[in-house]
């Protein structure tokens, strides 16, 4: 086998030792997951389930994607310098979404990435930074959100403290990223690859200085936490649905925000035993019964994945591939 057909080989089975990674990785999880509960009663909790709150959740779930729509184009827009027509904007990203969760690696996110800079007309640098700046304020909103939570269970002053320099710090580190320099682009005579490469570097560094407006900062800071209550809303409406004592909040709200951060661990497509996992140790640390924390976990997971996926699957044969939604330049 000559040289370049070793390295053909090598690069066509990497996917698909990642793939095979990230589904081994995810199903032992998933195991894991059922061996700590009762299958049988969790699925005759959720045949009880209660259907207000589950609407009540769901729509709140719709505003909080409305949202992430609104914020993704404010980054857009301000990465490219000019205004964009926002109708362009909900239906491809929400289908970003949906084809992460039916595909493995993320795969909605080179979906993303490429829709954006064909049919807005932005340099692919440009769009992968206004998505590292996304996912940045998501990261730093949950961190947040669990600073706030452990501070309740800290004395008056740690508690305080924790919960204030978590919030110094999301406003503070993109202020620091929006500082950093540029990158620099490799020569031409050095590959054209290294230097596509350099460029695509150069022009997500170069996006990162949107953030040097403080004004900017606090409006992201806050539409990011809106998103993410919003989203809170949907699992605690499985929570409710399920006679969950809507009192006992604190113990769904730790849940949520230890579900949604173990989906930074690889695992199967839609991260199936990743969520369920890392919510189920929250739930048994707030006392809660793993029967029934199983059955709000599968549940609010189910909410969570469905409407994306079925977004996706719908909308993807009728959409035009990403045609552009502002003129090109010639």
């Amino acid at each position: 086998m000559s040289d370049r057909q070793d390295h053909f080989w090598r690069l066509t089975l990497r996917p698909g030792l990642r793939i095979a990674l990230h589904c081994g990785v995810g199903a032992l999880l998933l195991l894991l997951f059922l061996c700590q509960i009762d299958w049988h009663a969790a699925m005759a909790m959720l045949r009880r389930a209660s259907g207000l709150p589950i609407i009540i959740g769901l729509l709140a779930y719709g505003l909080d994607f409305l949202l992430r729509s609104v914020r993704f184009w404010m980054l857009l827009q301000a990465v490219a310098g000019r205004k964009l027509p926002f109708r362009a904007v909900p239906a491809p990203f929400v289908a970003s979404f949906g084809i992460s969760d039916l595909l493995p690696l993320r795969a909605g996110d080179l979906f993303r990435l490429g829709w954006f800079q064909r049919s807005m007309a932005l340099r692919t640098g440009s769009v992968l930074g206004a998505m590292v700046i996304e996912r940045f304020y998501d990261l730093a909103t949950l961190l947040l959100l669990c600073a706030m939570l452990l501070g309740r269970h800290l004395p008056a002053p740690g508690g305080w403290l924790l919960t204030g320099a978590a919030m110094l710090a999301i406003v503070a580190a993109p202020l620091a990223l929006g500082r950093l320099p540029p990158w620099p682009v490799t020569p031409a005579a050095k590959g054209r690859l290294l230097h596509r490469i350099g460029h695509g570097l150069h022009d997500m560094m170069t996006a990162f200085r949107v953030l040097r407006s403080f004004r900017r900062i606090m409006l992201l800071t806050a539409v990011s936490l809106t998103c993410w209550l919003l989203e809170a809303l949907l699992f605690l409406g499985a929570w409710v649905s399920l006679s969950g004592a809507p009192g006992r909040w604190i113990a769904p709200m730790a849940a949520f925000t230890a579900s949604t951060l173990g989906t930074l661990v690889p695992g199967l497509p839609g991260h199936f035993g990743t969520f369920e996992l890392f919510g189920l140790e929250a739930f048994t640390r707030s006392g809660i019964a793993p029967d029934m924390a199983a059955a709000v976990l599968l549940l609010a997971h189910l909410l969570l994945w469905a409407p994306t996926a079925l977004f996706a699957i719908v909308w993807l044969p009728f959409s035009r591939s990403g045609r552009p939604a502002v003129q090109l330049p010639l």
